[in-house]
């Protein structure tokens, strides 16, 4: 039982791993690893957070315009989903 609960508190933070992007400028960003509802593609997500970057909740403008172009276009998630195999 102790280890099913420690394997249930560990799983949040697995996928909160933080990341680091490097903007055109040479700009260092550090970021959570988002939870999207659709494949995660580091290299879209991180286009997005690029245009994002000068407001003050980057990560969540982020996340939100990549839930909204690549997972609401099945074909964009399908070309994403391909590239990653």
């Amino acid at each position: 039982m102790k280890k099913l609960l420690l394997l249930l508190l560990m799983i949040p933070m697995l996928g909160h791993s933080k990341e680091i992007f490097i903007n055109d400028q040479g700009i260092s960003v550090e970021y959570f690893k988002p939870s999207v509802s659709c494949l995660y593609n580091k290299e879209a997500y991180e286009g997005y957070l690029n245009t994002c970057l000068i407001l003050p909740n980057f990560e969540t403008c982020a996340q939100t315009k990549y839930e909204m172009y690549v997972c609401g276009d099945n074909n964009k998630a399908k070309q994403l989903e391909d590239k990653s195999n």
